[in-house]
């Protein structure tokens, strides 16, 4: 399974649709069998593989066509990740697999770098089926990690506990004489703080579930998109189980916070 990006030649306000669709019919047999079209074809594949080689790591294998007769100018492929280049007679395509990359982040720069220079040679404009719309420099599965991101370093994140701040009295230090004191036989009533967990808090409690519920949301309905729009791949699956158990979480905390007791200070009296 790949990550495909195509390119298309495409006049301004025209529908990817239309364009896509388009790419389904057969090539015109007299682009196929133009010997200067193969020539012009080849030229710009060179062109695109010089530059390729600069930018990318130094494993590429690449092949050329020699003859007329076939749609593909030349392919281009790098060993260590599976991006591969690919340029048409009326189209070409960048791809890469879903797979493990050691820097993600950087693998997705090369393969915005690959999709630039392709543009640029070809004069043709980039097309990303995974979310039906124009190429941007984003990946439709990024989405689902930057939330996964921003879930785990919220479940990372705990507030400071509270501290003790009862404090005994010196018996040497002046106190006020209207002050009670149990030497004079009145009674004392000393205030003792106990630490609360402030997970159990209700304010706590509610704002995580409201965190929950709104990340829960946009995952569910970009998922829920996806399949709409006719891909049912693992990821998008992924999207909507985290989505959907990220809604329940949510119910969940928010009626944890009804019912939690409000933390604060417990108080015992003592007579003489």
């Amino acid at each position: 399974m790949s990550y495909d990006i195509l390119l298309y030649p495409r006049t301004p306000g025209q529908d990817w649709d239309e364009i896509v669709a388009a790419d389904g019919e057969d090539t015109d047999d007299s682009t196929l069998a133009d010997a200067g079209a193969l020539e012009r074809g080849v030229a710009t594949f060179r062109r695109i593989e010089t530059r390729l080689r600069q930018a990318l790591p130094d494993d590429l294998e690449t092949w050329v066509a020699e003859e007329t007769g076939g749609d593909v100018y030349g392919e281009l492929s790098v060993g260590d990740t599976g991006l591969q280049v690919e340029l048409f007679a009326e189209s070409a395509a960048v791809s890469f697999p879903y797979t493990d990359q050691d820097d993600l982040d950087a693998f997705h720069e090369q393969v915005r770098q690959t999709v630039r220079i392709v543009a640029e040679e070809t004069g043709y404009e980039a097309y990303d089926p995974q979310t039906g719309s124009s190429f941007d420099g984003t990946f439709a599965d990024e989405v689902g990690r930057a939330a996964t991101r921003r879930l785990s370093a919220a479940d990372t994140e705990q507030p400071s506990p509270l501290e003790d701040t009862s404090t005994s009295p010196d018996p040497s230090t002046p106190t006020d004489p209207s002050t009670p004191h149990p030497s004079d036989g009145s009674a004392a009533t000393p205030t003792v703080t106990t630490p609360a967990d402030p997970r159990q808090d209700p304010a706590f409690l509610r704002k995580r579930g409201v965190l929950y519920l709104v990340l829960g949301v946009l995952l569910t309905v970009f998922g829920l998109w996806r399949l709409v729009t006719g891909d049912s791949g693992w990821l998008t699956i992924l999207v909507v189980v985290i989505g959907v158990m990220d809604l329940l979480g949510g119910v969940f905390m928010l009626s944890l916070s009804r019912r939690a007791p409000r933390a604060g200070s417990a108080s015992a009296t003592t007579a003489d």
